[in-house]
């Protein structure tokens, strides 16, 4: 039987873990980086213990092995600010990512607002596009959410995001237009204008540095050439606006 020291105890001790899960903001309503860090920070409550455990080992383990860091925050609010405004907002405070590689991804989830937004750090925007970020967000997010499965939608979510990064998940993208006819005469056009001057004498091109230059009075050049688990939080990286937002 427990005694009422040990319930006031337990009390207490539960009261302490609140308040270190508790979310806190700044002056203009952004969350502040919580200690100890972590990469699932589930404000909103969106998540069971043992689901949020397990998302953050799966983070962790890709964090490591790939230095690619994945954040899911959910919040109550957004307030008055733009999901996508908010979501940059705290991914640039919290700088999620590597310094060095700007390999950061944020998605962030607002219960009340019913909104969601991914946020894509410079470093892979080439991998995961905006359009990849919509369709993550419609086909696999949204959903779930409409059915209140946080879970699955997050996960989904989360493999969608890492197969796109290894390169095992290919977005197919229909319904593509054709490159307008036009665009076929200009390129026609702009050949037979770099051939006239080759061989007038007035332009060189040489395909071992990949040089090009012309020699008229605008003195025009180009050249290129090619050469050859313990979490400490956000790194430094970048963002610039990548990704995309919805709301179910």
């Amino acid at each position: 039987m427990t005694s009422p020291l040990n319930k006031l105890f337990l009390i207490l001790l539960l009261c302490v873990q609140l308040f270190a899960q508790a979310q806190t903001v700044d002056k203009d309503g952004i969350p502040d980086v919580p200690q100890p860090y972590a990469l699932v920070n589930d404000f909103a409550d969106l998540l069971s213990p043992d689901n949020q455990q397990q998302l953050e080992k799966k983070l962790l383990a890709y964090n490591d092995s790939t230095t690619n860091q994945i954040y899911i925050i959910t919040v109550n609010s957004i307030g008055d600010y733009s999901i996508e405004d908010y979501a940059l907002r705290t991914a640039r405070k919290w700088k999620i990512g590597q310094q060095d590689k700007n390999n950061g991804i944020l998605i962030l989830i607002s219960k009340n607002d019913r909104k969601v937004d991914i946020e894509v750090g410079y470093g892979l925007e080439s991998v995961v596009s905006d359009y990849d970020s919509k369709h993550i967000i419609d086909e696999l997010i949204v959903p779930a959410f409409k059915q209140s499965n946080y879970t699955l939608g997050i996960n989904n979510a989360v493999d969608r995001v890492m197969g796109l990064i290894q390169g095992t998940y290919v977005t197919e993208v229909h319904g593509q237009e054709s490159i307008p006819s036009w665009v076929w005469v200009l390129i026609f056009i702009v050949a037979i204008f770099i051939l006239s001057l080759i061989f007038s004498g007035k332009a060189s091109v040489s395909a071992g540095g990949s040089s090009w230059s012309y020699s008229s009075s605008g003195g025009s050049s180009w050249s290129s050439s090619s050469g050859g688990s313990s979490f400490g939080g956000g790194g430094g990286g970048s963002f610039g606006g990548g990704g995309s937002s919805g709301s179910w």
